[in-house]
């Protein structure tokens, strides 16, 4: 049996008969619709609030699994969690909350900015959901929220900071959109949106920063300039190895514009983010390795060592260049080695820091039903493709 194809069983195993099933049994709220955000280790509820990053992460999961394996139960969970936000979730001014309480009342219309994040979730949910039964609704719900996401993330001005995270999570809206709604999402826009990605990456280091400038500009004299999230970069690399993938043979020319430079970058920036002594991709790191005024970054999180494996496994796919095996790997064994968790289904948020394990919770207003069942879900899909190919691997 082929490398990929062990892969493949040991990551459908995982998703299958742990992932999913912590979910199902524990994650929907049955009674009022849409599901718990706060699970302890062994999926008791300990917060009944519901922050929409989760809800709609959540609707767009379990549509996808529907979309892989037609189970109606997944199915079923990302209609009635659709239906309760699209029921309770807008502001009078027509964009979605941040945080619902259990019944459906809005309890905070914003979180630092972070909300305008939830129309980038519900645009993916609607248009998975139509994907599966081809509802008018849903595709009205996608567009609605593609627009509303960009008209609430375009550079305004006088604004001294535009973030990486608008152009990065776009782009993978397009491409889910465009998989369910065909030319009605253009490749225009998904173009100029990987170039936009790439303006965040420093001339000179070779490593995308989280900030810069309107005109384009960096500003490496202080922190918020010289803030580094590995994780987020290599999503961002993910979602263009991807995009790559796809048009190698209808746009060759775009993909040979951008491919060599997305493989550098995923190279270059899973070497910045490692962590050589200890394992784990940082969570922040300073650009200048100055000191980070973020209390977070030490700790290695579960998504970022999500979201560099595919990574790795995409630039693999793309490049055929052993390294990129290698670097998995290493991603591979820390997290399942300690993120997975031994006892209960369902991973840890963080890894243990000094060999205690801190939080213990499987969900949190953060962490939810995406980054973890999205990453074996790419997993299972690339080894798929991959399965035949030799490699010197074992699993």
């Amino acid at each position: 049996m082929d490398y990929f194809t062990r892969l493949k069983r040991r990551y459908s195993a995982e998703l299958e008969t742990g992932v999913i099933p912590f979910w199902l049994k524990h994650g929907i709220d049955r009674e009022y619709g849409g599901f718990f955000s706060f699970l302890e280790r062994d999926g008791a509820l300990y917060d009944t609030r519901k922050p929409l990053w989760m809800q709609w992460r959540a609707v767009y999961m379990f549509a996808a699994l529907f979309n892989r394996y037609g189970k109606e139960e997944f199915l079923e969970a990302a209609k009635r969690g659709f239906d309760f936000l699209v029921r309770y979730g807008r502001t009078r001014e027509g964009n979605y909350a941040f945080m619902l309480d259990r019944e459906g009342k809005i309890l905070s219309e914003k979180e630092g900015g972070a909300e305008v994040f939830s129309e980038s979730f519900a645009a993916i949910a609607a248009a998975e959901l139509f994907l599966a039964c081809g509802e008018k609704r849903y595709e009205e719900e996608s567009f609605r929220s593609l627009n509303t996401y960009l008209r609430n993330t375009a550079e305004r001005p006088g604004a001294l900071w535009v973030p990486l995270a608008y152009p990065m999570i776009l782009l993978n809206v397009l491409a889910v959109m465009q998989h369910a709604f065909g030319e009605k999402i253009g490749e225009e826009e998904i173009r100029k949106c990987v170039e936009k990605i790439f303006s965040f990456l420093h001339p000179e280091k070779g490593i995308f920063l989280e900030n810069r400038h309107p005109d384009g500009s960096f500003d490496l004299d202080c922190q918020t300039g010289r803030f580094s999230n590995p994780g987020h970069a290599l999503e961002g690399m993910a979602f263009v190895l991807d995009v790559l993938r796809e048009r190698k043979e209808k746009d060759p020319a775009f993909v040979k514009k951008f491919l060599p430079l997305a493989l550098s970058c995923t190279e270059r920036t899973f070497r910045f983010g490692w962590d050589q002594e200890q394992g784990g991709i940082f969570y922040f790191r300073d650009i200048l390795d100055k000191p980070l005024a973020k209390n977070e970054c030490m700790l290695k999180a579960w998504w970022p060592q999500n979201e560099a494996a595919t990574a790795m496994l995409r630039a693999y796919e793309a490049s055929g260049e052993e390294k990129f095996l290698d670097f998995f790997e290493k991603i591979d064994g820390f997290s399942f080695l300690y993120l997975k968790d031994p006892l209960c289904p369902e991973w840890f948020a963080y890894a243990a820091v000094g060999g205690r394990q801190v939080h213990s919770y499987k969900a949190s207003m953060w962490k939810g039903f995406f980054h973890l069942p999205r990453f074996l879900l790419n997993g299972i899909r690339i080894c798929e493709r991959l399965e035949g190919k030799e490699s010197g691997k074992t699993v």
